[in-house]
């Protein structure tokens, strides 16, 4: 059986995990794409997030060693097939991103 510890251990290395990978994503150029292990993911890591059930927008506060804060990052990621894998793909997005996939998601809930 899991332990309390143990559980705790896990989140904090899928945290760490997705941070590094967040980082290097960060790293490239605009238009980039990353894709990292499903199970490594968690989205835990975003100060805000919208999200459906295979995809979502999330925004990021890269710390610097210092400890500050750098301006938010707009982070898209969608579940996804590679080969028999489970993956997420990340990519980054604007806040105007952001603010259309807020409107499509209220826009969807309305006409419920």
């Amino acid at each position: 059986m899991e332990t309390k510890r143990e559980r705790k251990n896990d989140i904090e290395t899928m945290k760490w995990r997705t941070e590094n990978e967040l980082h290097t994503l960060l790293s490239f150029d605009r238009g980039s794409v990353i894709t990292m292990e499903k199970e490594r993911f968690t989205p835990s890591i975003f100060s805000e997030i919208r999200y459906c059930e295979k995809e979502g927008i999330g925004i990021y506060y890269p710390i610097y060693r210092d400890g500050s804060c750098a301006e938010a990052q707009y982070i898209k990621f969608s579940y996804a097939k590679y080969g028999k894998e489970d993956v997420v793909v990340l990519e980054r997005a604007s806040k105007e991103e952001m603010q259309e996939y807020n409107k499509e998601r209220l826009g969807h809930l309305l006409r419920r």
